[in-house]
């Protein structure tokens, strides 16, 4: 059980330190009169689960959770959920090797 609850953790904290890896991504934002695409700033691994909000400081992105939870930056569940998952099946795989490893 402490297994799964220490597995859990840390791929909530790899999830959550993946938002320093940064690109630029083209998103579809409303102007004035028209839909147009821009660039913004998107944080995390594999998949970029924060983009850059309207109302925030252009450029980058709220790594501080306080201002995750304000809504500043646009915060997508679907790809949070998935790096989450992504890094679990990590670490899984990763200590099933050096268990394996431990036994030969």
């Amino acid at each position: 059980m402490k297994k799964i609850l220490y597995f859990n953790i840390l791929s909530f904290a790899l999830t959550y330190f993946s938002l320093f890896y940064q690109k630029d991504i083209l998103v579809e934002r409303t102007g004035i009169d028209e839909v147009a695409k821009i660039k913004v700033v998107a944080g995390g691994f594999p998949l970029q689960f924060l983009v850059d909000g309207e109302i925030s400081p252009v450029g980058s992105i709220a790594i501080d959770p306080l201002n995750i939870l304000i809504g500043l930056d646009q915060f997508v569940l679907f790809n949070f959920f998935a790096d989450y998952l992504f890094w679990i099946s990590v670490l899984f795989a990763f200590y099933m090797i050096v268990k394996n490893y431990r036994l030969l």
